[in-house]
Parts: structure tokens; C-alpha cells; sequence
């Protein structure tokens, strides 16, 4: 492998090139150079490589990592310190990973459009437009080369989304898989750390690092197995322009179908329009925005000034929701998930694509329906991966594969397996 503190330099020297794309809040070169030479001390003595030893890491400003700022992109928790590692930074740690700095991202989470308190994160592709949100600056910065990992966090789509818009392959594992604690949540049942990858032959071992500690110091976790499409029954959403995917997305989507089609999937229709997802997405929101108010409302109230007006229409309008339209919202979700359940019984993975349309210009109108698609692995707690089709376009797409709870391996591994078909 190369030189670790080596490569924290190239990484450095590339951001300062790149900090027009206003990814990064906060680097720590000191502390990634410290842990750049423990990992060139590990291997010298002799030790097996760890499943990340080395590797650079950007971290989402959600997540706490010890003496970094800990604000969750608010302007009113500006100047507050992490006093220790959430779980999921204490286990990069021990697989040997690089913590080089923390990410933009849309304040509080509530938001996919990728824009920061400290102005737009801008997609490294075409930085008129969007990275996605609310994990836009961990998309941005992998999509950069900045880094190869990042963490991020979705609760409607905020890892997928930006993966999609950046061309790179994000996870939203299952419900309850990767522990929560020390992230600064939006809605409890909904969050997800996930992580961030420049190619998803990575994803599946920064999963099981983030999701199991007992697999940080294995070096087979360095080489997960293969997957094959061969023979799969494979549900594909037969009706994603009724769901309001733009042509171009349809267009990149019919090709990645042909090709699972040459992997030998067995492809199956399955019909989604019925089911309303944009409806069940607006359903989530609402709930988050409930969430977020009741966890703001008394600073809301003292610090009105420290919250953008965006952000301040969402709260108010999650404090004035009324206790029967949430019991409507919380049925409709768990109806959604049945249903979604039932659809999936014969299928070992459905597929779609991850947003209805590519990147957006930041000088024109945010598009409503962002994470219409992302919201049926939300809705279901099912685990999804985000991996880029292939495009021939400077605005990638994204193609979605979800698999059944608790197989998150094989998400991660068939979008390996697809990955490698396109290359």
C-alpha cells in the first residue's frame, strides 16, 4: 500500500485546489498525519493490514469524532466540541482508517438539496450544480478523489442521492444494523449512518467494519466474495416515468436493465405508481420535520436569528402538525411498507433508479420529488445501495438495488458484481 502520510498530503494539496466545491467544514491534518504514521508503525511491526488500515476517511458533521466541532451543519450549535467518538468513528479507528476532516451538509439533515449553512456544495462534475443532500459534502469530496470513504447519513435518501448526483456508491443499510449512538439525530427510526465509497467493491467492507466490530483487524475482510446476477429473480419498477423520472434517468435506466438482463438476471415488472411513493415520502418528511421541531423548539424560540428561514418554515410547520394527521402520515407508511414487503416476497432485489432526475442547477428551481425513490427503502427499512450507471454524461446517474433485511452483503456485492460488468 502507499505511504499513508503521503497520501494525506496529495489530499490536502488536492482540497486546497478544489475548495470552490465548499465540501469540507473542518480538516485536521495534525491528527491524520498521527494516525498515518500508527498505521506505517502497525505494519512495520509485522501486524496484518486491518480492513482500512491507511485509508483516508471524511466524516459528515453529524457525526461526533472527538475535539472536531459536532454542529450538524446549524448555525445555532456553532462552537460545540465532540467530547468522544460516535461508535461507528471509534470502529474506523481500529480498522486502521485515516480521519482527515469533517464534510458539509444540509443543516440539521432535513433537506437532500445540498445546501450548507456556509453557501452550496457544489457537485465536482459541474459546480453549477448540486451534490446532492444532506451528505452532499461526503459525496463531493470522494467524487473529488479528495478521499475514497466517506461517512454520511440518510434518513430519506442523504447518502443515496448525493452518490447518484456524484457518480459514486453509498449504502443505506437495514433498520437497527449500525449503531446510532454519538450522531446527532433527525428521526430515530428513520436514521442510518451509511457509508460512501469511490467504488462499490469498497462498500461492503466498510459496512461490516461500521457494522461488526469483531471484523476491523480480519484481512479477509480486505477481499469479500463475489455475487453473481446469474439466475436471480430480480424485481425492476416497470412504471418509474409515471413516478415522474425524467427521460434522461429512463434512458441510462433501460440500459443498466439490459445489461443486468446479460448478467443473467431474471427480470420481473413491478409496479410502484400504484403505491404512491411520493406521497409516503412526503409522509417521512413531515415526521422528520415533527422530530427536528420538538428537539429545536425552545432554541427556535430564544435563537430565532441562528436558524435560516428555510429551515425555520420546516419547524414551524413540523410543531403545527396535529396529532391526527401524524397517526394518517404513520399509516400510511406502515400500509406503504406492507405493500412494499409483499412485492419483494419472490425477489432476491429490486431495482430502480436512486433519484428521479440528475444533479440540478443551483441557480434554478430544487426539484420537488428528490427522494420519492430513496423513500421506498426508507419506508420499508430495507437495506439499498446507490451505484452509478454507466452514462457517457458529465451528470451521473445512479441505479438502486434493494435486497431484503439483514442483506446488506449481498446489496453491496451485486453492486460490486455490476460495477465490474461495466468497466
Amino acid at each position: 500500500m502507499s505511504d499513508p502520510s503521503a497520501a494525506v498530503t496529495a489530499a490536502l494539496e488536492r482540497i486546497e485546489r478544489d475548495r470552490h466545491l465548499n465540501a469540507w467544514s473542518h480538516l485536521d491534518p495534525e491528527g491524520a498525519l498521527v494516525a498515518a504514521k500508527e498505521s506505517t508503525a502497525w505494519l512495520a511491526a509485522g501486524y496484518a493490514p486491518r480492513a482500512l488500515e491507511g485509508q483516508l476517511v471524511a466524516v459528515k458533521a453529524n457525526i461526533a469524532v472527538r475535539h472536531w466541532p459536532h454542529d450538524g451543519g446549524l448555525l445555532v450549535r456553532r462552537g460545540i466540541f465532540a467530547h468522544e467518538d460516535a461508535t461507528v468513528i471509534t470502529r474506523l479507528r481500529a480498522a486502521g482508517a485515516v480521519l482527515l476532516g469533517q464534510t458539509r451538509m444540509d443543516a440539521g439533515a432535513l433537506g437532500a438539496e445540498g445546501r450548507s449553512i456556509d453557501g452550496p456544495i457544489r457537485n465536482p462534475h459541474r459546480p453549477t450544480h448540486s451534490a446532492g443532500g444532506s451528505s452532499g459534502g461526503s459525496a463531493a469530496v470522494v467524487a473529488a478523489g479528495h478521499v475514497a470513504f466517506a461517512l454520511g447519513t440518510d434518513t430519506i435518501g442523504s447518502v443515496r442521492i448525493p452518490a447518484a448526483y456524484c457518480g459514486i456508491s453509498a449504502l443505506k443499510p437495514s433498520t437497527g444494523r449500525i449503531g446510532q449512538a454519538g450522531i446527532l439525530p433527525l428521526h430515530a427510526r428513520f436514521d442510518h449512518v451509511g457509508p460512501m465509497t469511490s467504488s462499490a467493491h469498497q462498500l461492503e467492507v466498510m459496512w461490516r467494519v461500521l457494522a461488526d466490530e469483531s471484523i476491523t483487524h480480519r484481512a479477509t475482510a480486505l477481499t469479500p466474495p463475489a455475487e453473481s446476477w446469474r439466475g436471480l429473480r430480480v424485481g425492476f419498477v416497470v412504471d418509474a416515468a409515471a413516478v415522474g423520472t425524467c427521460d434522461t434517468v429512463l434512458e441510462h435506466y433501460e440500459r443498466g436493465l439490459l445489461r443486468l438482463r446479460e448478467l443473467g438476471a431474471q427480470l420481473e415488472p413491478v409496479a410502484l405508481a400504484p403505491l404512491e411513493p411520493g406521497r409516503v415520502r412526503r409522509a417521512i418528511f413531515s415526521l422528520c420535520e415533527r422530530a427536528l421541531w420538538l428537539q429545536h423548539r425552545e432554541s427556535l424560540q430564544q435563537k430565532p436569528e441562528q436558524y435560516p428561514p428555510a429551515l425555520t418554515d420546516l419547524l414551524r410547520y413540523g410543531g403545527a402538525l396535529e396529532d391526527a394527521k401524524l397517526v394518517t402520515f404513520e399509516a400510511r407508511i406502515q400500509d406503504f411498507a406492507r405493500q412494499v414487503h409483499a412485492r419483494m416476497q419472490s425477489l432476491r432485489a429490486l431495482v430502480l433508479p436512486t433519484s428521479p432526475g440528475q444533479a440540478f442547477d443551483f441557480a434554478g428551481p430544487t426539484p420537488l420529488n428528490l427522494a420519492d425513490l430513496t423513500a421506498v427503502a426508507t419506508a420499508a427499512g430495507l437495506p439499498a445501495v446507490s451505484v452509478p450507471l454507466p452514462s457517457g454524461d458529465d451528470l451521473p446517474v445512479g441505479l438502486q438495488i434493494i435486497t431484503h433485511a439483514d442483506e446488506d452483503s449481498l446489496a453491496c456485492r451485486l453492486a460490486a458484481a455490476f460495477e465490474r460488468s461495466a468497466a
